[in-house]
């Protein structure tokens, strides 16, 4: 299946919004409020980057 420019920027813009909110929920739920175990706030992390990393292969492409 091949998806076309724009649906694949679109994507990566979805991706890009989620990472935003993993880190906003990590910073303000773990670092400030001290509310997230740590498990939580590592796996909030670590799907920032692979969310990241996910917008970066749809923009490949460019």
């Amino acid at each position: 299946m091949s998806y076309h420019k724009e649906q694949l920027e679109g994507l990566a813009k979805i991706a890009d919004n989620l990472a935003t909110a993993c880190i906003v929920a990590d910073i303000v739920g773990g670092l400030v409020d001290h509310k997230l175990d740590w498990k939580i706030a590592v796996l909030l992390a670590v799907a920032f980057f692979c969310l990241v990393f996910i917008g970066f292969i749809f923009r490949e492409g460019d």
